[in-house]
């Protein structure tokens, strides 16, 4: 993206500065402990055909994931999937006016299985991506944990071939290598491990009556094949450990909105119950089972309808009656080494969860464009300004956006006709 080049001039917002070690009246801060003037902000102006309603929702929507626009923050057109009721796309933070308040969010994505398959259970968590839409997870080939065998006794080797349960698995044997009665106990691992299913759990108790000789197969049930030692004295008391089983995955994401289909390969534990640091979706849990080959599992990931809140923006404008909103945020706020930030200002009139509202017409909403997928990115290491006009067509009234259930006062008090977004260094 070419740098721009502003063609007129707008009101810049009111910024806050130091006179001696005075805060001037009306300027926000943060913490004693954080400089009273931030070094980079970003300054929004967004300006309506009609007076703002405070009933109504506002959103300064932001995507602050430094991929320059290769994606960003969507409205939400028409359900099922409503999330937080009124944005989508990839969205990291927002600016919210609504009961004559200014306040800044953190945007989190909540996941919810939507097909449960292959051995995934359950999700939960809050995943670092920042994308809304559907993960479909196919689970490709798999790998029963590694096997360390520990102690004398009977058994000379392990091989797993498909236990995909973690723990620990003890016995003891007589001299003639029979296992000695209730010596066999299995303990599952924190990480990766379950109790024994009915069948598994069977053959141990088989073996736990007694003066049962082991064999290659005595563990056959659990997916373990023994080679037995050959003696003469085969007596002692052996621990076999199990590793977490893992399967190589195939995930296809297809995002919410604009944006490429994206498909990766990554590994997912068996029998997980643990946050993941890496994997299909990193940052959240998916709960798993035995894992089995062949089989999708899908995950959705959709906007909370509450994010994290910031605390209020740097500085901010009421609108007391009038069409404009104004509000600038110290960049820092939105995290380190951003290199660029997407934009879309989003409004509508009500919040929607309903999942059988699913037509766009049943909706009143105006964004950036005539469909409201125009977000605009800007890069953030340099003083400049783009408004309406400079980038796309020219906001104007009226979008196709406008046509829900409402009266032309409140389709005007949302309708979006001009805006401006600037970086400006303060210090």
């Amino acid at each position: 993206m070419q740098k721009v080049l502003t063609r007129r001039m707008t009101a810049g917002l009111v910024v806050c500065a130091l006179v001696g070690a005075m805060l001037l009246p009306g300027c926000a801060r943060g913490g004693e402990e954080q400089p009273i003037v931030p070094e980079w902000v970003l300054e929004f102006v967004v300006t309506f055909a009609g007076p703002i309603q405070d009933a109504f929702y506002y959103y300064i929507a932001l995507d602050a994931d430094n991929d320059f626009g290769a994606d960003g923050p969507l409205p939400v057109a028409a359900g099922p999937n409503w999330g937080n009721g009124w944005g989508t796309g990839s969205l990291t933070h927002y600016i919210e006016y609504h009961q004559g308040r200014y306040e800044l969010f953190r945007a989190t994505l909540q996941p919810s299985l939507e097909q449960a398959s292959g051995g995934v259970t359950g999700v939960a968590g809050t995943p670092e991506s920042t994308d809304a839409g559907a993960h479909s997870i196919t689970i490709d080939a798999l790998s029963p944990g590694a096997t360390t065998l520990t102690g004398d006794g009977a058994i000379a080797t392990v091989t797993n071939n498909g236990f995909q349960a973690a723990g620990t698995l003890a016995l003891s044997t007589n001299a003639a290598g029979q296992v000695v009665a209730d010596s066999v106990t299995w303990t599952p691992a924190a990480t990766g491990g379950r109790a024994l299913t009915a069948t598994e759990q069977a053959a141990v108790d088989a073996l736990n009556a007694g003066g049962v000789a082991l064999a290659a197969d005595s563990l056959d049930a659990l997916g373990l094949a023994l080679t037995i030692a050959a003696g003469p004295d085969l007596s002692g008391t052996q621990s076999i450990d199990v590793a977490q089983a893992t399967a190589t995955v195939t995930d296809r994401f297809v995002p919410e909105g604009l944006g490429p289909t994206v498909t990766a390969q990554s590994v997912l534990p068996a029998n997980n119950n643990a946050v993941l640091a890496d994997g299909p979706i990193p940052g959240m849990t998916i709960v798993t089972g035995d894992l089995i080959a062949g089989q999708t599992a899908k995950i959705l990931l959709e906007p909370n309808p509450i994010g994290q809140s910031l605390g209020f923006p740097y500085d901010s404008t009421l609108p007391q009656g009038g069409s404009t909103l104004r509000a600038t945020v110290d960049l820092s706020r939105l995290g380190a080494n951003i290199d660029d930030i997407s934009v879309n200002f989003i409004a509508t009139t009500e919040l929607i969860f309903d999942p059988t509202v699913v037509n766009p017409d049943e909706h009143t909403y105006d964004a950036l464009g005539r469909l409201g997928n125009d977000y605009i990115t800007l890069v953030t290491d340099e003083d400049q300004m783009v408004q309406d006009g400079d980038l796309l067509a020219d906001e104007e009234a009226g979008d196709p956006t406008l046509q829900g259930p409402a009266s032309e006062q409140d389709k005007a008090s949302v309708d979006i006709i001009d805006w401006s977004v600037r970086v400006r260094r303060l210090r």
